[in-house]
């Protein structure tokens, strides 16, 4: 099995969006640019169970306070010998009021071509999450679901696609550093956590018992301009 294929297998199982924690949940200030880096992926039994090691290096800039863009590049998918991005915004339409959380939407897409089969993929992704503010730092938590939706008609070997629409909710939390020059994510998400999992190629752990998967990340980003700079 070359290493293309092999890790197309692993991430048409639960998605791509097992690849990487939510991108941004809180926009960015207007101006602000940053760049980040992600480790993380499902949980597996490996000796014990442990996350999948796959990476990414996210850019983000914020077009106004409550609208950022985003794009990312996925590391490990290029080890392997594919192309795989994501890009998309994140806009907050709901602002904190004591125990009403800010709420904010982040729509993207992510595309993955394979160099060997020389094909491509892309599948859109819908991000919604809740989160509160806390602190002097303005550190928070969040929760939300990620939204992932398969265009093919078909899995491998022709089959029939039995899932366009998988839904992955996940939990987080942001600590900021010092005039906000940096920030570390660790996000817990429960992938596919209703599709049965004990037929899949990978021997996935989940706190679901025998569905779907456990994916556990953390990230860092640090701010390398804005307007003020």
């Amino acid at each position: 099995m070359n290493r293309s294929f092999a890790f197309v297998l692993f991430a048409s199982i639960f998605g791509v969006t097992s690849c990487a924690p939510s991108r941004f949940v809180e926009p960015l200030e207007k101006d602000e640019l940053t760049v980040g880096f992600s480790l993380g992926g499902p949980v597996i039994e490996f000796n014990g169970p442990i996350p999948m090691p796959m990476t990414s290096v996210e850019v983000g800039y914020g077009l106004d306070t409550n609208l950022t863009v985003f794009g990312a590049i996925h590391t490990t998918a290029a080890y392997f010998g594919n192309v795989q991005l994501d890009a998309g915004v994140t806009y907050k339409f709901l602002d904190q009021n004591k125990f009403i959380p800010n709420v904010s939407v982040s729509p993207s897409v992510n595309f993955m071509y394979t160099i060997d089969d020389r094909s491509g993929k892309l599948w859109p992704i819908l991000d919604v999450n809740a989160y509160w503010n806390y602190g002097d730092r303005t550190n928070y938590w969040y929760a939300g679901v990620n939204n992932y939706f398969e265009l093919s008609k078909t899995m491998a070997n022709d089959q029939p696609q039995a899932h366009h629409w998988i839904f992955n909710p996940q939990i987080g939390h942001v600590i900021k550093g010092k005039n906000d020059r940096w920030q570390l994510t660790t996000e817990f998400k429960f992938l596919a956590p209703y599709i049965k999992n004990w037929d899949a190629f990978v021997p996935y752990k989940s706190l679901t018992g025998g569905y779907g998967a456990t994916g556990f990340y953390v990230g860092c980003r640090w701010k390398i301009g804005n307007k003020d700079n």
